[in-house]
This record gives structure tokens, C-alpha cells and sequence, in this order.
């Protein structure tokens, strides 16, 4: 009977690493799409919602939910569509009706076909991360037009710099197509001007280009290593002239003194 039982607790310990292992795995997933490499967002924030209307019930539903998906981020899509095929999952071995689990599989079907073209066509590739708020705050410049200064503003005060708000807030003229769509059409816009033009993204002085600060002010670089430099070059400027400023009007007091002292030498 002792062996009974340092089998069941060995079998106990496996099925809790088991669960430990999906949790973290879990975790992982939800913390590793490349879309939070730029922008991480704070520990602290409130509950991201979740965009409405995904499903996998049957192929309605599925089809649905890839439209729903389209226009998205590429990591947010295949994190969607492999959490809705992780619980359709967990569903099967409880349903009872063989019409509902016929419906269920069909959806999983599609969810899978989805994730195989994802895979094959390198779709991650094309994701565009997000740059941090701090980062587009830093520029002189301002936002090319209402729209972008619009979207920079619910960024920043909506979505307190936390781009996955983003999905479910909506422009003011729009209700029916959310910031992050509208965000990555506007992206794809101005990608293709610049492959059909040939504009660097930055100029001799390392200075982002006029299209360049376009993509910036819908949160995107193609290249955030320079453009971070570029930033840290500007706050040392500013800071140099800060310095500058406060040691002049130091040193124009200096010169009283001295003066001060000569005439009382007299």
C-alpha cells in the first residue's frame, strides 16, 4: 500500500508541473508577442478589454472572428486565434452533443488553416511594434495631421501608453473601425510611398525625415535604434542648453561681485 501511495503523490507532482508548465507557457505567450518588445507596458495597468465577437461555437463563428481579426496586429492575430483554439479545446472532452462538437471542429479547422497560411507566409514579419508614448513625446515636431495627433492623444491619455487599449478604442469620426486598424492602414499607406519613392528614413544629420515622423506619430519606426539616439542626442542638447542658460546667469552675477569688490578696494 506504501507504494500506492508515492505512486499517486508522484502522479499528483506531474499533473501539478503539468499545470505549472501551461500557466507559464501561457504567460509566456501573453508576454513575449513581438509587438510589447518596444512599448512594455506597466505591471500596474488596468485589464486590457477584450475585443468582442470572437467565438469558435461553429464555422460562423470562426469566420467571424477572422474577420474581426483582419487589419489587426500579426501577433495579436495568431495570439486570438491560438487562445480561442486552446479553449475550444478544453470544451470538447465536456460537450455532449455530436452537433455541437461537429460545429466545434470545424471551427478548430479553420483556426488551424489560419495559423498554418500565419506560419508559411511569415506573417510575423509583418507586424510593426509599437514605439513607446515617451519616445514620440520626446520630438519637437508635431503630428502631420488631426487624425494622427488624434490617435497620439488616446495613446497617451486613454490608453496611458499601453498600445493593446488600443483595440478597442475608437476614432471620433468612427465607430465601426479601432485605433490600432486604422493605425496599421495608415502604416501600410505610407510603407508603400516610401518603397515606390525610395525616401530615407533619416537625413544627413540623423534627423528623422518628413515620412519618417509621419510613421512616428502613428507609433512606428523602422528603425528605433537610430531614432532612440537621435532622441538621446536632442535631451543632451537640451540639457547643454539648460546648463548654458543658468551658468550665463550665474556667471553675469559673478561679474557684479567682482566689480563689487574693486569698488570697495577703492
Amino acid at each position: 500500500s506504501g507504494g500506492y501511495i508515492i505512486l499517486t503523490k508522484a502522479e499528483e507532482k506531474v499533473k501539478n508541473i503539468k499545470e505549472a508548465i501551461e500557466v507559464f507557457e501561457n504567460w509566456i505567450e501573453a508576454n513575449s508577442n513581438t509587438s510589447t518588445k518596444n512599448a512594455k507596458p506597466k505591471e500596474s495597468e488596468e485589464k486590457v478589454e477584450t475585443v468582442p465577437g470572437l467565438g469558435f461555437k461553429d464555422k460562423d463563428a470562426a469566420e467571424k472572428t477572422l474577420k474581426i481579426l483582419e487589419g489587426r496586429d500579426p501577433d495579436y492575430q495568431k495570439l486570438a486565434i491560438k487562445g480561442l483554439l486552446g479553449s475550444a479545446k478544453r470544451v470538447l472532452p465536456s460537450t455532449k452533443n455530436e452537433d455541437k462538437i461537429k460545429s466545434i471542429k470545424e471551427a478548430m479547422g479553420i483556426f488551424e488553416d489560419f495559423l498554418e497560411t500565419f506560419d508559411s507566409e511569415e506573417r510575423a514579419k509583418q507586424n510593426m511594434a509599437y514605439l513607446p508614448l515617451d519616445l514620440i513625446k520626446n520630438l519637437p515636431d508635431k503630428p502631420p495631421s488631426a487624425l494622427a495627433a488624434e490617435f497620439v492623444e488616446c495613446y497617451d491619455k486613454v490608453a496611458k501608453g499601453n498600445y493593446k487599449h488600443l483595440r478597442t478604442k475608437f476614432p471620433e469620426d468612427d465607430d465601426s473601425t479601432s485605433w490600432d486598424i486604422v493605425r496599421n492602414k495608415k502604416l501600410l499607406k505610407l510603407k508603400e510611398k516610401v518603397k515606390e519613392s525610395g525616401e530615407k528614413m533619416f537625413d544627413s544629420d540623423g534627423k528623422p525625415t518628413k515620412v519618417h515622423l509621419e510613421m512616428i506619430y502613428w507609433a512606428y519606426s523602422p528603425n528605433v535604434d537610430k531614432l532612440k539616439a537621435y532622441c538621446a542626442k536632442l535631451e543632451k542638447t537640451k540639457a547643454k542648453k539648460r546648463a548654458h542658460s543658468s551658468s550665463s546667469e550665474s556667471g553675469s552675477d559673478s561679474d557684479d561681485e567682482v566689480k563689487d569688490k574693486k569698488k570697495s578696494k577703492k
